[in-house]
């Protein structure tokens, strides 16, 4: 089977002159140098943390620290539903909690996770704004803290509130299981850092910023959005300003697959 070079890259080239423009994303050049920041400091201090964390703990010992940490998180959970009129989601939420902390030996076992009608659930306040109306504001790229969104930056005085620890009043203690939650959640996304660079074609940035929007879009709408969330008004492609016909291809020469991957005529 034989491909032309030229009809090879002709989807490219005009996929990439219509790539339109993130709108939710006006301090795009502060956001990049944020990110760059944030990548440096990963680089250098908490993935490696992170590997160690892995390295020397067991699998049934990080997965305990992982169900202990949801089941704080479940209050805040359970609190944004029943702020949303979700009283079914938040009645199961704080059931969660209940079964967790008393049969699941304080949280370490997810035990709600193994009953029917106990399933985990996602919610904040950023997404009970969204649920009542409040647009999600600018992109905003936060140094050490992360992708957010202007409405999403609630988020953190919800969990300030609302999160059992507040009742810790031992700062070393409360210091201590913060600096492990953030390990813990750091070391789980070791595994799909190839993915995440593959899939980002270059532009790591862009992917990180256009996946957490369509993925806070979801969610507010729980994962049944009425129309597909719009980041960018696409770029018309003008028929005069790119001519594949025209590119000079001259000193490139087809591609043909190897005699022995293709296929006889017989084959199914």
């Amino acid at each position: 089977m034989r491909y032309s070079l030229p009809l090879l890259l002709s989807p490219l080239l005009l996929a990439a002159c219509a790539t339109p423009a993130n709108h939710y994303d006006p301090l795009e050049p502060v956001n990049r140098k944020v990110y760059a920041f944030n990548v440096a400091v990963d680089k250098a201090v908490l993935k490696p943390v992170a590997r160690g964390y892995v390295a020397v703990t067991p699998s049934p010992v990080r997965t305990a620290v992982s169900n202990f940490f949801g089941n704080l998180g479940d209050v805040y959970i359970g609190t944004s539903n029943f702020l949303q009129g979700k009283w079914r989601q938040g009645t199961t939420d704080f059931g969660r909690v209940i079964f967790n902390s008393t049969l699941g030996l304080g949280g370490l076992i997810d035990i709600a996770s193994m009953a029917p009608g106990l399933p985990k659930h996602n919610e904040d306040l950023g997404q009970v704004l969204g649920f009542w109306g409040v647009g999600s504001g600018p992109y905003l790229m936060l140094p050490l803290l992360g992708p957010k969104t202007l409405r999403d930056t609630t988020d953190y005085y919800g969990i300030y509130y609302l999160s059992p620890t507040r009742h810790i009043h031992d700062s070393a203690t409360v210091n201590s299981m913060g600096g492990l939650n953030l390990v813990e959640r750091r070391a789980q996304l070791l595994p799909v850092e190839e993915t995440m660079h593959a899939a980002a074609f270059g532009d790591e940035y862009a992917f990180v910023r256009d996946s957490y929007l369509q993925r806070r879009y979801s969610l507010v709408w729980d994962g049944r959005p009425p129309v597909p969330l719009q980041l960018g008004d696409k770029v018309e492609v003008d028929d005069d300003e790119i001519d594949v016909k025209s590119l000079d291809m001259s000193g490139l020469e087809k591609i043909e697959a190897p005699e022995a991957s293709k296929k006889s005529p017989s084959a199914p």
